[in-house]
């Protein structure tokens, strides 16, 4: 099964392990911090828009263009947070090869590839009609091969959604073995709060990154350099090794 983010003691574990102002009462974000959670997959981009969320912070900005959350205000996010399921990031190498009729592969757009692309409805759809017209066979159908899953790859490589970064993160982290601390957190089922730990923890950025795929990069090398702080696992509750949760596939024929 998928796993999901619906934790509720994730915002505590959070304000508990994130580097605070010297005071210890406030987090301190810029402009890029903010845009690097959106994009990391920590907001739930289906309902809140970049422009929204950037407005969620604007109570809190600081006469030199930061913003400085204490713990209530920081709490206050939780309504906007991802709290769905992680798949297995879609690789489009796996689409099983052969002819499929328009509606066949719509179905397939819609389930596995416009969830992990942040192109718009209209930009994919334009990707498609190119796509489908370029690879259509004589009888009308669309044959999809090799060539046409390299071509869907590097399109959803060059424009990841936001949730896509935060699968790919998560299995980033699932595949590392040596960091004792993000392994004590995998154990527990806290490998999720990992992943969104390192798009928060982005207050180092002197620029914002150049486009996405550095963005996505940026916080994958904050999260296999996120060693610092002793994570204290509640031994009192019950844990299940995510090692033993299958994690499903996105949509179908993929």
């Amino acid at each position: 099964m998928p796993l999901a983010l619906s934790s509720s003691d994730i915002m505590e574990f959070l304000w508990d392990t994130l580097e605070k102002t010297p005071d210890g009462k406030h987090l301190h974000y810029n402009i890029y911090d903010v845009e690097m959670l959106w994009r990391m997959g920590f907001v739930d981009t289906e309902r809140v828009s970049m422009e929204e969320w950037k407005q969620v912070f604007e109570p809190y900005r600081q006469q030199d263009g930061t913003f400085l959350l204490n713990k209530e205000a920081f709490f206050a996010l939780d309504k906007y947070r991802y709290k769905g399921e992680i798949h297995i990031p879609f690789d489009a190498m796996r689409i099983n090869e052969g002819l499929y009729t328009d509606v066949g592969l719509d179905e397939l757009i819609e389930a596995s590839i416009k969830p992990s692309c942040s192109l718009s409805r209209e930009e994919l759809k334009k990707f498609f009609d190119a796509l489908k017209e370029e690879y259509r066979t004589p009888d009308g159908l669309i044959k999809i091969g090799p060539e046409a899953k390299m071509k869907i790859r590097d399109m959803i490589n060059s424009n990841p959604s936001p949730l896509r970064n935060l699968e790919i993160l998560f299995d980033q982290t699932l595949a590392k073995g040596g960091d004792k601390e993000i392994i004590e957190q995998v154990e527990a089922h806290k490998a999720d709060i990992a992943t969104i730990r390192a798009a928060i923890e982005s207050s180092t950025f002197l620029a914002g990154p150049k486009n996405k795929t550095e963005a996505a990069a940026t916080a994958l090398k904050r999260l296999t350099k996120t060693k610092n702080k002793k994570v204290e696992i509640d031994t009192t509750t019950p844990t299940v090794s995510l090692r033993k949760i299958k994690r499903s596939r996105k949509g179908v024929r993929g």
